[in-house]
């Protein structure tokens, strides 16, 4: 296999890349044939010097011309008609020869190339045409070799019936054959258009699934996350943690139903909060609660641990209700017992790295292919790798989180019972920091007015020195979504100068072209002129006054190579929904940073 694929490689001689497959496909076709012809006629010229001057000449020319036309045709898009030039070449080559005497069998060969060399480089019909043509002239040919002078011992006129009546045989055998060919690589490259456009439809249609479930869903998650940063009451805000955990399962649990690849999903920047890790993981089992019948918890707490850590706890409760769902999902019994450890490993620099393992007294259920049937695992089962386990029990959301925080998860099961646990880092909570959450801390407002403070975003984004340069900037909303604009508002209006809303494109043109803004937030979808173009267009606009704006594109269009479509838009960056609202302020500094 490799032998052949670097012949083909040698044979396709370096086609121009800007040449369509199809059209390499067919040079190296032509080129598996037509140089062992040439390589015939360069042969049957040097061995006709001293027996036929003419002979010679003629093989010669046959040979120049054919090459010629070869490599014209490398660097040219008329394939057909040069390849019909060269088979031509080769057929008047083959007949001169025969009606100057030429007694060399190699010439017998050529002449059996000479069908598949007219297929290759000309469309099926004219080349049966030609064929039938060059069949009936080469008997005619044959027969009248003593009648031009030649002797009736020719080797061609002495065989001239098994040579006509061969290859009419033999062309008809390559013409059937071809045909039938022609007409499989039809059928599926048919098939292939057909499998293409349910491919695009399908995607056009979870597409706008996605797009549909991820606009509302994306309200959810920002308004929990003002709700978590303005409700004091650890009991109420346990349950918005939740909330907010549970939005980004169903969004995780959407990724891979439009069959995202996780790997390719713009990760979001980190967010950042001292929290308590036992009571967070306590007020987690706790949810259970209600289904005391079915799970119970043993907790054990390693009391090293420091009280508060620094990293995100609802992508903690993720990981958390993702393991513990499945399990509950894949039990084997009527009531599972887990036995919970969180132990710490070590302590370097400004980071904690943390041990989890959670135990179960019953094995858990495999589901088979079919998904109906179960089964439970035998000893001998656990030679399954790790990642089919994952699978299996529907753990990927727990196992990338973990990843991202520097961990893997890893689940052994038996017919006894079952394990998974799993590392973690966290970060200690600087001292800075904790007086800064302590001045940060104040009364609880009325709904109307919850958004959070700049402190508390301070706190979280911990870039202070661009906190002056928000609160002083212009910023222009461009959103049809009355909902979204309401969302937005509410979470930005205390932490920037001013905010303009545009409903469209064209009014965000109009409202630009008045106005100075420090950075535009742009939705993708919508009526009149979609984000696309006004970005497009805004650019165009700054070429000619050597400025520039950033441009943040928010956008439920979240399927692989939207993201580039955006910046090839023009936009700066992206920023796909459901997001927590810290990842946009980060975002919307660290431009209005670079832009300074």
């Amino acid at each position: 296999m490799k032998i052949a694929n670097k012949l083909i490689e040698v044979l396709s001689f370096g086609v121009d890349t800007n040449k369509s497959k199809d059209f390499a496909d067919k040079i190296t076709q032509l080129n598996l044939i037509a140089i062992p012809s040439l390589l015939i006629f360069i042969i049957l010229a040097i061995t006709s010097l001293k027996a036929s001057l003419p002979v010679a000449i003629i093989n010669f020319s046959t040979f120049i011309v054919a090459l010629v036309l070869l490599l014209m045709l490398f660097r040219s898009n008329r394939f057909s008609s040069i390849g019909l030039v060269i088979s031509y070449i080769f057929a008047i080559g083959i007949l001169v020869n025969i009606l100057l005497g030429s007694n060399n069998l190699l010439l017998l060969a050529v002449t059996m190339l000479l069908p598949l060399i007219f297929f290759s480089s000309t469309p099926f019909n004219k080349a049966s045409v030609t064929l039938v043509a060059f069949a009936v002239l080469l008997p005619i040919v044959l027969f009248t070799l003593p009648v031009v002078g030649l002797p009736a011992e020719n080797i061609f006129y002495v065989n001239r019936y098994f040579i006509s009546i061969g290859f009419i045989v033999y062309l008809t055998s390559v013409s059937l054959l071809w045909f039938i060919r022609t007409k499989q690589l039809q059928e599926l490259e048919i098939k292939s258009i057909e499998l293409k456009n349910d491919i695009k439809k399908r995607t056009e249609n979870l597409a706008k699934l996605s797009h549909d479930i991820r606009t509302p869903l994306n309200n959810i998650v920002i308004i929990s996350n003002i709700l978590s940063n303005q409700i004091q009451e650890e009991k109420l805000k346990d349950m918005i943690d939740t909330i907010q955990a549970s939005s980004n399962n169903l969004m995780s649990t959407l990724n891979s139903m439009i069959d995202l690849s996780i790997s390719e999903m713009p990760k979001d920047s980190d967010v950042l909060v001292p929290f308590d890790l036992q009571n967070t993981l306590n007020n987690t089992f706790r949810l259970f609660s209600t289904q005391s019948g079915t799970v119970s918890f043993s907790f054990k707490y390693d009391e090293r641990l420091p009280k508060n850590l620094l990293g995100d706890p609802v992508k903690l409760k993720q990981i958390f209700l993702n393991i513990v769902e499945s399990i509950i999902k894949n039990k084997s019994s009527q009531k599972v017992i887990l036995d919970i450890k969180i132990n710490k490993m070590q302590e370097a620099g400004d980071g904690v790295d943390i041990y989890t393992e959670i135990k179960t007294n019953t094995p858990l259920l495999l589901h088979h292919a079919d998904g109906v049937s179960s089964t439970t695992l035998t000893d001998g089962s656990t030679a399954l790798s790790n990642q089919v386990f994952i699978e299996m029990l529907d753990l990927k959301i727990a196992a990338k989180l973990i990843r991202e925080n520097g961990g893997k998860l890893n689940v052994k099961l038996t017919s006894q019972d079952s394990q998974i646990n799993f590392n973690i880092r966290l970060l200690k909570v600087p001292t800075s920091l904790k007086e800064e959450i302590q001045q940060a801390e104040g009364k609880e407002k009325g709904i109307d007015e919850i958004v959070p403070e700049t402190p508390e975003v301070s706190k979280v984004e911990k870039l202070p020195t661009t906190d002056v340069r928000l609160e002083n900037a212009n910023v222009l909303l461009v959103e049809d979504n009355l909902i979204n604009q309401k969302i937005v508002l509410l979470s930005l209006k205390k932490l920037v100068k001013n905010i303009d809303v545009a409903v469209n494109g064209k009014e965000a043109l109009d409202k630009f072209g008045t106005s100075k803004y420090d950075i535009i937030l742009m939705d993708v979808q919508m009526p009149i002129m979609n984000g696309y173009t006004a970005a497009k267009k805004i650019r165009e606009i700054e070429a000619s006054t050597n400025s520039h704006t950033p441009i943040i594109a928010i956008t439920a269009n979240a399927l692989m190579g939207d993201r580039e479509e955006c910046l090839a838009a023009g936009m700066d960056d992206y920023i796909s929904k459901p997001f927590q609202i810290e990842v946009l302020i980060q975002k919307m500094r660290n431009l209005l940073e670079a832009n300074r």
